[in-house]
């Protein structure tokens, strides 16, 4: 799903929140970007998708950032089973091609 190319501001801004709430989801582990050699932080298509469904989970759906880590552990268990939970639990979630 590409290189890591954005910046945390241009993801913020794409994604429409502020850019310490990506902080503070990285802070929490639910997401963790990529980092430069100076650390700065950089993000693919497939980091703005996730970053997609944490902001569906929290906005749409009233979760708090300790539940969201528990779905997203349940997603990623039930992956490597090969069920896709996401489409099942979450049927309205659509992810946007953001660029």
């Amino acid at each position: 799903m590409g290189e890591p190319i954005l910046t945390i501001s241009i993801a913020a801004r794409l994604l429409n929140i502020h850019p310490r709430t990506i902080m503070l989801y990285e802070k929490t582990k639910l997401f963790t970007p990529y980092r430069t050699n100076t650390q700065r932080r950089m993000f693919s298509e497939k980091d703005l998708e996730d970053l997609q469904f944490i902001k569906f989970l929290t906005q749409e759906k009233g979760i708090n950032l300790q539940g969201v880590k528990v779905v997203l552990e349940a997603i990623s268990i039930a992956e490597k089973g090969g069920v896709s939970l996401k489409s099942l639990l979450f049927p309205t979630f659509k992810t946007e091609k953001l660029f």
